[in-house]
């Protein structure tokens, strides 16, 4: 897992790309789906994060198999699954077939590759890696370029490669050969082994923090939440009293915020202390382009998973509980 984190970068710095096709632009689209499960639908998230001040039609990311009444013959539907297999993204991909909805799908191979080909959809198919969530990085571009097919967003040839080399320097500090007293992402690992992280962003930033959940999970094996700022100052900030020292929260922070989003952060940080004796933790990069402000902070937390991982004494390649709902869930 840690030699799958090390190569992120690496998807990024020559991505192929794909042009809007003229016939394409001629599509009558007035919203988007994406559709997916876990790591495939994280990457969907960071998409739509990346994109909110480009694409000019409602879009959104849907975790589940039913699908919403609106979706009709204009609407985009992008199904996103790795291994192509995933029963919740399958049974809603059949639905919208239904629909009339235009059709996409991205992944590796498995059954949705076979109904794309079966509806005569276009398939993006990505490159094999270690696991779901390891493929988030070809799954990032796959993704892009199946909007960008369609004329929703500009070409990303442009954009990848800029986050890959800011990536790629950032790697030098992070990976496993990096002592600790500089190794950043091995300290912060340190301070949250026997901690309940609780994880905060901004809306834009969700989907590095639904990520870094979810490879707390994967990776690290333990259990944490996340929830949205300025959304929980007006409700969730009202639990942070009288605490045990388990909860750990971890604020991250984008590097262009609003006057107001800075003053909504620091007053709930000090509203946290002053009921609750651990300090947040922050976490804030260096990137200025929007998509590298988005991997910057992923890449981090990805090692950041994978050390805690081995600061617990446990291997973090396998998903074994994942394994057994899926047998479960197919039979």
């Amino acid at each position: 897992m840690l030699g799958a984190v090390d190569i992120f970068p690496d998807y990024f710095l020559n991505p192929p790309a794909t042009e809007p096709a003229a016939r394409k632009k001629q599509l009558r689209i007035r919203n988007a789906i994406i559709i997916g499960m876990g790591g495939s639908a994280s990457a969907g998230d960071v998409v739509l994060d990346r994109v909110r001040d480009e694409i000019r039609i409602p879009a959104l990311i849907h975790r589940e198999p039913r699908i919403p009444s609106w979706m009709k013959s204009d609407t985009l539907c992008i199904a996103i699954s790795y291994s192509g297999n995933t029963i919740e993204t399958l049974t809603a991909f059949r639905a919208a077939r239904k629909r009339k909805v235009h059709l996409i799908g991205v992944g590796n191979g498995g059954e949705l590759s076979e109904l794309c080909q079966q509806y005569d959809a276009e398939y993006f198919k990505v490159k094999e890696a270690l696991a779901p969530r390891a493929a988030l990085g070809q799954m990032i571009v796959a993704t892009s370029n199946a909007l960008a097919s369609v004329g929703l967003v500009k070409s990303t040839s442009a954009v990848f490669p800029v986050a890959g080399r800011r990536l790629r320097q950032l790697r030098s500090s992070l990976r496993k050969e990096s002592p600790q007293d500089r190794n950043p992402a091995k300290r912060f690992a340190m301070q949250l082994l026997g901690r309940f992280p609780v994880i905060y962003s901004l809306q834009r930033m969700g989907s590095v923090a639904r990520r870094f959940k979810n490879q707390l999970a994967e990776n690290s094996k333990i259990m944490s939440k996340y929830d949205l700022v300025p959304e929980s100052c007006h409700n969730e900030v009202e639990a942070w009293r009288d605490r045990g020292e388990n909860e750990l929260p971890v604020l991250i922070r984008d590097r262009e915020e609003s006057a107001f989003e800075r003053s909504a952060i620091q007053a709930f940080s000090q509203t946290i202390r002053s009921g609750f004796s651990s300090t947040p933790l922050e976490v804030r990069m260096r990137g200025t382009e929007r998509l590298t402000r988005l991997l910057e902070p992923i890449f981090f937390f990805d090692y950041v998973s994978v050390y805690l991982a081995i600061l617990r004494g446990i291997d973090p390649t396998p998903v074994t509980r994942i394994s057994e709902y899926k047998k479960r869930i197919e039979a």
